[in-house]
């Protein structure tokens, strides 16, 4: 090769890589300050990255708001929101006025830049406080309209809604009291036309026919079918219209020996019979005055069917008024009450208090155990009053002998007629006449034979003196 020419491409390749080398020393204090510049930046982007982030949850959390207030002025809640934010505010402006110094110190802070604790200075804006303090305004201004045309547009609203509810109510208890009493008639009716059909019966001894009924009644037989349909139907609604009022006053006598639908049946039969004699023109409620009669019939029933010993039904209310008494003085008093002062609470005679506690007795079984555990029953250890104790038998015997030695001082027909008159012994006792019949002799004369047989036995004073004491047994 030529010398030459390698001496100019190296003298080439050093001049460009000066050329080079002079390009890279001018870039690199600019490259230099780039970075520097992209850190701070950065370093300033995550400084305030949770400021930011507020300010746009700030932005999105107003566009939420406008979109809720929207909502609710189309559902016409607008005003009544307004008012409820507003006393919410009040009261929370109230709770922020006792402590004053704190706010001073938080609005200082809310001009001043918020610095951490590594003592970085980051900058705050004050929109986001303005805009509360905004919203603030608007909604005490909204509060006191909202307050004015509250007062005066909902309390008149209430109150004609209370109006209407009180009339609502008032039509509605004077209609249930039209149909009772509609109902209450209908039953009156066909009342008196089963009386009338009764009364035919015992009349002609045979059942009545409809047409007889009819003629009894001095009705057309198809108006008599209606009257009676119309009562039977009446009966039926007035029964289901005070099933409730029956089955509650049926609970009050649960527990005294007779069946729960025995006494719903008797509460039926007592509204049957106060609807019979139900007057409207008295200004009772029927409910009111049904009640009477549904007690009446269950305590009769009660009365007739609880006890084992039929009580009178007179006989048992006295019973229940000396059982209320009895409970209310003990305990106003806190002792058992005797009869006496029982009768000054309830008015009643002591005779008749001392009759019923007589029925307040419990009658019991023989036939039940002792108790629990105990095997024996009450008629293995009662005693048998029927038989006599040995002393009584052997006093008996000695007044049987006494009585025949005192007898036999008398004549053989005297001592027979005082047997037979007297029952002496095993004999029955005999009238005068009966004693004549026997001995076929008139009743005078053993009447003479009685008369003169005493005469001797009392002349004989000894022996009367030694039985006297057996009067006392």
């Amino acid at each position: 090769m030529d010398p030459g020419k390698q001496s100019r491409n190296g003298l080439y390749s050093l001049s460009d890589d000066n050329i080079q080398m002079s390009a890279e020393e001018d870039k690199l204090p600019f490259l230099i300050s780039l970075q520097a510049t992209e850190a701070s930046h950065f370093s300033l982007l995550m400084k305030n990255l949770d400021k930011l982030e507020k300010m746009f949850s700030d932005s999105d959390v107003i566009t939420l708001e406008r979109d809720i207030l929207q909502q609710l002025k189309r559902l016409g809640a607008l005003r009544l929101f307004h008012t409820c934010l507003s006393r919410a505010l009040k009261s929370s402006t109230l709770l922020d006025l006792s402590d004053g110094p704190m706010e001073l110190v938080e609005e200082t802070r809310i001009n001043e830049p918020v610095t951490d604790h590594e003592g970085k200075v980051v900058v705050q804006s004050g929109k986001k406080e303005q805009r509360r303090l905004r919203r603030k305004r608007a909604l005490e201004k909204g509060n006191d309209s909202s307050m004015l045309e509250f007062s005066s547009k909902t309390i008149p609203g209430n109150k004609i809604s209370s109006r209407r509810r009180h009339l609502i109510s008032r039509k509605k208890k004077l209609k249930i009291t039209k149909n009772e009493a509609e109902m209450s008639s209908g039953v009156k009716l066909v009342a008196d036309l089963e009386k009338v059909r009764t009364m035919l019966e015992e009349e002609t001894g045979q059942v009545g026919s409809l047409n007889s009924w009819a003629e009894a009644a001095r009705v057309e037989k198809k108006t008599l079918q209606q009257r009676l349909h119309h009562g039977w139907q009446c009966r039926d609604e007035l029964l289901r219209s005070t099933r409730s009022l029956v089955v509650f006053i049926a609970k009050n006598y649960r527990g005294l020996g007779v069946a729960f639908e025995d006494l719903i049946q008797a509460g039926n039969f007592g509204v049957l019979q106060g609807a019979e004699r139900f007057d409207q023109s008295r200004g009772y409620k029927f409910s009111t005055y049904v009640q009477y009669w549904i007690r009446k019939s269950m305590s009769m029933l009660v009365a007739r069917h609880a006890r084992g010993v039929r009580i009178p039904f007179m006989l048992s209310k006295v019973i229940n008024q000396v059982q209320k008494a009895r409970k209310s003085l003990r305990s106003s008093h806190g002792k058992h009450p005797d009869d006496t002062e029982i009768a000054k609470f309830t008015g009643l005679s002591i005779a008749k208090i001392t009759s019923a506690s007589k029925c307040l007795r419990v009658v019991g079984s023989i036939d039940q155990k002792l108790g629990e555990g105990i095997s024996a029953k009450y008629l293995e250890v009662m005693p048998d009053t029927s038989i006599m104790s040995p002393e009584e038998t052997v006093m008996r015997q000695q007044m049987i002998e006494g009585v025949y030695t005192l007898l036999n001082g008398l004549e053989t027909r005297e001592r027979q007629v005082v047997i037979l008159r007297f029952g002496v012994g095993n004999y029955q006792r005999k009238s005068l006449e009966e004693i004549g019949r026997l001995f076929c002799v008139s009743k005078e004369w053993i009447r003479k034979i009685e008369r003169t047989a005493l005469t001797k036995l009392r002349k004989n004073g000894n022996s009367l003196q030694n039985l006297s004491h057996y009067l006392y047994m």
